[in-house]
């Protein structure tokens, strides 16, 4: 008998991933630039029902409905209702009710929880913290990302918007945040971080904007390094010094299992690694660091998709 097909939808800044899954299977995505039109609320729930429809026509069976939607967005979410309170990213995204509007536009169940959540949801039950009760899971992208799986679930918090670990100041004058504040960690360890310290040194003298405006720059930063650059080595030196720090504070609080990072720069490890390991020590009880596994994530570019599905569909 086939397994019911869900549709996990993985809702980023500039694009739409999407995917029909069916058990721990990708069948088949969709991918889609998000445009300034879809920026508003009701331009992202057309998209995103287009993009569900398109799934439907390319993947399903005939006379198939799937079981439903699992999305993961940015922002602030509260999960039990599917509102976004807040997205530094779309401005437009005030108490936005996206779960009931796009259910309404499908006819389908929607369920909603933020992007880092979902990730780690999809670590959990599919990828490298599959068994485990306690972790921490941290996505290394455009900013960080950060999902707390705790006694063999999501902690989401009072409101369901726990797990804002990007947020936590490491530098009191530091860089300037979205969120409003300034020193964040995820402005100093993420692709913005490495942003921050191009810009700041101007790097690259007059060809800076430019550079900046290069979508693979963080990619062309760990090439450099790798190569022996020596701003370049300093730069992921930092990432891995302001992620100790991070970590090292999370660990005190919550004593987990294992720390899985992901994200595109989680690629880098081999470049921040070995600071952020030597660092940790520093940063944390000695018997917490040393009982904690670091280990880089399993799924990746999937791990958005399958994460949001099982938002439905919780075991494999």
């Amino acid at each position: 008998m086939m397994e019911r097909a869900v549709i996990g939808i993985d809702l980023g800044a500039t694009r739409i991933k999407a995917g029909l899954v069916r058990g721990e299977r990708i069948v088949g995505t969709v991918v889609v630039n998000l445009n300034p039109a879809d920026r508003g609320q009701e331009g992202i729930v057309r998209r995103l029902a287009a993009v569900v429809e398109e799934l439907r026509a390319k993947f399903l069976e005939p006379g198939e409905q799937p079981a439903g939607i699992g999305i993961g967005s940015p922002g602030a979410i509260r999960h039990a209702t599917g509102v976004i309170v807040r997205a530094p990213n779309f401005a437009e995204w005030s108490d936005f009710e996206l779960g009931r509007m796009l259910s309404e536009a499908t006819g389908l169940e929607t369920r909603l929880d933020n992007d880092a959540n979902v990730i780690t949801l999809g670590e959990a039950v599919y990828g490298a913290g599959r068994g485990m009760r306690d972790f921490l899971c941290l996505t290394l992208g455009s900013g960080l990302g950060g999902g707390l799986f705790l006694d063999g679930a999501i902690y989401r918090g009072a409101d369901g918007m726990a797990g804002e670990l990007g947020h936590i100041g490491v530098e009191p004058e530091g860089f300037p945040c979205n969120c409003g504040s300034r020193g964040c960690i995820e402005q100093y360890v993420a692709a913005v971080g490495i942003r921050n310290y191009v810009a700041r040194d101007r790097l690259f003298g007059d060809d800076t904007p430019a550079a900046l405006a290069d979508p693979d720059l963080p990619r062309r930063l760990y090439q450099m390094c790798r190569d022996g650059h020596p701003v370049a080595v300093k730069y992921f030196h930092d990432v891995g010094y302001y992620l100790a720090m991070g970590i090292g504070t999370f660990l005190n609080l919550l004593n987990v299992e294992a720390v899985i990072l992901g994200g595109g720069l989680a690629r880098s490890f081999d470049a921040f690694g070995p600071t952020m390991r030597e660092e940790l020590h520093r940063r944390a009880y000695p018997v917490l660091v040393e009982r904690t596994s670091i280990v880089l994530c399993e799924l990746w570019e999937d791990a958005g998709i399958l994460g949001a599905a099982a938002l439905l569909n919780p075991k494999p």
